[in-house]
Order: C-alpha cells, then structure tokens, then sequence
C-alpha cells in the first residue's frame, strides 16, 4: 500500500544566543541541540521516514475504550482508550479480518506500538506524527449495540482533537447480536437512521482519510412477507459514503440477506454514485460464525490456563 510520508514542516525552534554564567560557562539551548543531532543533519526526510516506518509505523492497530488488560490497580482498572497491535498482516483481505479471532488485547498477546521516539523532541514528534497517523490502519470493534460507532468516533476525536485530522487509514467492524427491539436504534433501517447518518458525517470530519474499510453486520433481512420492504434501502447504506470526499479506497461488507432482499442493480447503482478510484462492496453470509473479540485476561488467568 504506498502512502504519502511527506513530513510537515517541523514547528518552529526559537533560537537564543549562547551567554555566559558564573566563570565561563556557556549555556545551550535545546533547540541547538536539534540541529546539532546527526538524525536530522546527517539523514535525508526519506531515510528517516524508513527509520520511523520501522519503528511504529505500517500495522494494523486496534483501538479499544477498556480496561488495562494486563495491570488490576487503581489505574489499570480504569476504562480508557487503549491499543494493540494486530497480529494479521496489513495486506490481508478485510473479509479474514473481519471473521477472523483476534487476540490481540489478550495479556500474554498484546504489543504496543513503541512510540518513545515522539518524545524526544519538538522536531522528531513533528515527524513522527506524520508517520504514526499516515501510515497505520486504526480497527475499531463495535459489537452487540453497547454503544455506537459515532460515539466511538466523536470520543477518539475529543481524545486527539490535534491529530485525529491525520488519519488515512480506517476500518470498522459494527456487528450487531440477533435483532433486539430494545436496540432498535442501532439498526439503521429501523430506528437508527439518524445515529448512521450522524455516523458518516463524523466520519467526513476527518479530511486526511484515504482508506475506509467497513464491515456493517445487521441482522439478517427478512426473506419473506413478514415484513415490508424498507423502500431505498441500498441507497440509506451507500449514499453517505458520498461525503468522505477525499476517500480514495472504499469497501464494504453487507449481510448476504441484504442482497437476496433487493435487486443487485439497485446496489450497483449506488456504487456507481460514489466517485471513488476503487470502491468495493462485498457480502458476508448471514449464517457465518461471527467470533467474538477475545476477551483480555489477567496474567495469574493466564498462567492458570497454561
């Protein structure tokens, strides 16, 4: 997958003239450290983009609003969002990702992005940046109408308002359990209109995103009369992925039952709305075992099941 790695223009380094304290003592200034170091006077932009690339950059990671999944003190127990690196290649088919386990919050599992390097410095976090947001894929679980994905997007959002601007790359599994007229409001062809649409336009807000893969798994559709038809159907799924204008890759994954309830022209035409270079959509069978995330376990549970 290419990326643009362009750095942004480091933030400015105010300089200040070397003076003397006390019996000759000379004082330097950080920022003329910065400028002395052999990573940023010695290294092209583009070696150092390998060097960051390697470091924390180019993987799948998972993001979870949880509890610490190793640690059970006062802060360990508090929900917060949290990050694991996934253990399925980047360039897997997101058709694997999405009916695959992933144990990748488990204790005895979990890697973390090693990140010490944005904190060096002002001109390597500038550069870092660049290379933590632009090249990784961020996943996000939504799973059993506990909460909705725009709640999800708008917390990560008020989490890092400064760079959640940066992302380029994102997918999403929202996966709902058999229909529930409690949560009927997770189900956009219901009663959750609304929350969807509200679910694309935080999505919009996001102008450096490039890549969206989505997995929408809705109870399956009704295949007889029982119910009617939800008119334009197709087109309340499809359309809002019009408002991500700078989407470049676009994938999605329906229920099958969607596809057997309404004729396959009437979603290819609004495909066909979505100005994309490469725009996919995909149907996963409403009877396929949909594994739960694995939950994360302590490590005396951990060594207890060894």
């Amino acid at each position: 997958m290419d990326l643009d790695l362009v750095f942004p223009p480091p933030p400015p380094l105010r300089r200040r003239r070397a003076s003397s304290i006390g019996s000759g003592h000379i004082t330097e200034h950080p920022s003329d450290r910065q400028h002395a170091s052999s990573l940023f006077a010695k290294l092209p932009p583009e070696l150092r983009a390998i060097i960051f690339t390697e470091l924390f950059g180019k993987r799948r990671v998972h993001l979870a609003f949880i509890k610490h999944p190793i640690f059970a003190d006062k802060a360990g127990n508090r929900t917060r969002w949290r990050h694991a690196i996934c253990d399925i290649d980047l360039e897997t088919p997101f058709r694997t990702v999405v009916t695959g386990q992933h144990y990748c919050f488990r204790a005895t599992h979990r890697m973390v992005l090693d990140i010490s390097m944005l904190f060096t410095c002002r001109r390597g976090l500038a550069e870092s940046i660049a290379v933590l947001y632009h090249s990784n894929t961020f996943l996000l679980h939504n799973i059993d109408g506990r909460k909705l994905p725009v709640n999800d997007i708008r917390s990560l959002q008020a989490k890092i308002p400064r760079h959640w601007p940066h992302i380029h790359s994102l997918e999403i599994k929202w996966q709902l359990a058999p229909f529930d007229r409690n949560t009927a409001r997770m189900v956009p062809h219901d009663g959750g209109r609304n929350d969807y649409e509200a679910f694309w336009d935080a999505l919009a807000d996001m102008p450096a995103l490039k890549r969206l893969r989505i997995a929408i798994l809705m109870p399956g559709y009704p295949q007889d009369e029982s119910e009617p038809l939800v008119p334009g159907l197709p087109a309340l799924y499809l359309d809002p992925i019009q408002r991500l204008k700078q989407l470049q890759v676009c994938e999605v994954i329906l229920p099958t039952s969607f596809l057997l309830a309404f004729p396959a022209e009437e979603w290819d035409l609004c495909l066909s709305r979505i100005d994309k270079d490469q725009h996919f959509i995909s149907w996963l069978d409403d009877n396929e075992p949909q594994p739960r995330p694995a939950q994360s376990v302590s490590p005396a549970n951990a060594l207890a099941s060894a």
